[in-house]
């Protein structure tokens, strides 16, 4: 299947609202939840074996919601339906105690939110078309989305308890499920795309160094989204601070990712990249490092155009060594491999935080994407040297 391109699709609103919507409820949602399982009694190393096995659903249900992806040419469909389920799973959390019960829902989330993870960023990118460098002025609305809830929900949570955060999270995803019925349509045109030609894709030298550098740098990430809050909160960090730690990053990332697209055109996705890791082993070392959970406002900085450098390049390339009709496919195995690193990153995280500590479970995160810098940068000295000859 390939998709047939609109050079100026109506009704592109939706998509910037669609990334609020979805960012809004990461902000409310998964910036507290480990908080929450932590308040609940649950060890950090149950916190990770809770997350590790949450994400490996995840790793198939990205595979399996991209491949449907391409395969009905019906994203929109698929990313409210997903949305529905996994906003439904939430509101069961709060009712159940205990490992195994935080766990079957954990489950069910994760298998159901993976259809967003999977195509929201690739009908993006095929609805953008030629332009597609302009996604990151879409995707600015995510960053407004995280701002107001992850800032507001750290004081209102600290007032009402964390328990608000489930009915607040449904609330917000039924906002994203509507708003993914109103995007353009995308047409299609079925083809012969199958099994040969994503094997004949994996196994790019090219493409297989991008998802091997890939997988260290979200374990890394991964760690950090699960347990900065966690570590914040054993080191005495009020709901409020990380509230406030969390948003930073957001708004340190606006600037950056409304000119996103002239970087990459610029620079190309492979510098940006390389630059992007660089910043992150910084910020992991220094998260690493800080001797209060207030050094965290400063730090955390660095994530805004870190992220975005990381994260929109990842895409971008993934979309350009995808093969035509694949584009989904692609974007699902970029969100597999991210879940997979989730399920590698959430036990050795919860049993780092239990062993080393705070600080000490960053200081291992950051060794392990300087590794993938190092490799990264090697592997791709003459395809940088082609982007400059370009």
């Amino acid at each position: 299947m390939s998709f047939i391109e609109n050079p100026k699709p109506p009704r592109m609103w939706a998509l910037w609202m669609l990334f609020f919507f979805q960012y809004a409820a990461i902000g409310i949602y998964y910036t507290f939840l480990n908080v929450y399982f932590r308040t609940a009694g649950l060890s950090g190393t149950q916190i990770g074996l809770l997350n590790m096995i949450a994400a490996l659903v995840g790793v198939g249900g990205a595979m399996g919601w991209g491949y449907l992806g391409d395969r009905t040419g019906k994203p929109r469909l698929l990313i409210s339906f997903g949305a529905a389920g996994a906003l439904l799973a939430a509101q069961f959390i709060p009712y159940v105690n205990g490992f195994w019960s935080f766990l079957l829902f954990g489950c069910l989330g994760s298998l159901m939110n993976s259809a967003p993870s999977a195509l929201v960023d690739s009908t993006a990118l095929v609805l953008l078309g030629s332009r597609r460098e302009d996604y990151g002025r879409y995707r600015l609305g995510g960053s407004f989305g995280y701002i107001l809830t992850a800032l507001a929900s750290g004081f209102i949570f600290e007032r009402l308890g964390l328990r608000v955060m489930f009915p607040a999270y449904g609330v917000v995803m039924s906002g994203f499920a509507f708003i993914a019925l109103w995007l353009p349509p995308v047409t299609v045109h079925m083809g012969s795309r199958g099994s040969k030609e994503f094997g004949q894709m994996i196994r790019q030298p090219a493409w297989l160094l991008f998802m091997v550098c890939m997988f260290l740098c979200w374990i890394a990430s991964s760690a950090s989204i699960s347990f900065l809050s966690v570590s914040l909160n054993a080191m005495g960090a009020s709901q409020s601070l990380i509230g406030i730690v969390s948003t930073i990053p957001a708004v340190a990332e606006i600037p950056f990712m409304f000119f996103s697209g002239s970087f990459l055109r610029r620079f190309g996705p492979v510098r940006l990249m390389i630059v992007a890791m660089g910043m992150m082993v910084v910020r992991y070392f220094l998260l690493g490092w800080m001797p209060m959970p207030e050094w965290a406002i400063a730090i955390n900085v660095i994530n805004g155009p870190a992220f975005v450098f990381f994260w929109n390049s990842a895409i971008t390339h993934a979309n350009k060594m995808a093969p035509a009709g694949m584009a989904g496919t692609a974007q699902g195995l970029l969100a597999s491999t991210a879940n997979l690193a989730g399920v590698v990153s959430a036990l050795l995280s919860g049993w780092l935080f239990d062993v080393l500590g705070p600080n000490g479970i960053f200081l291992v995160m950051a060794c392990l994407v300087l590794t993938a810098l190092i490799l990264f940068s090697t592997g791709n000295l003459r395809a940088w040297k082609n982007e400059e000859q370009d």
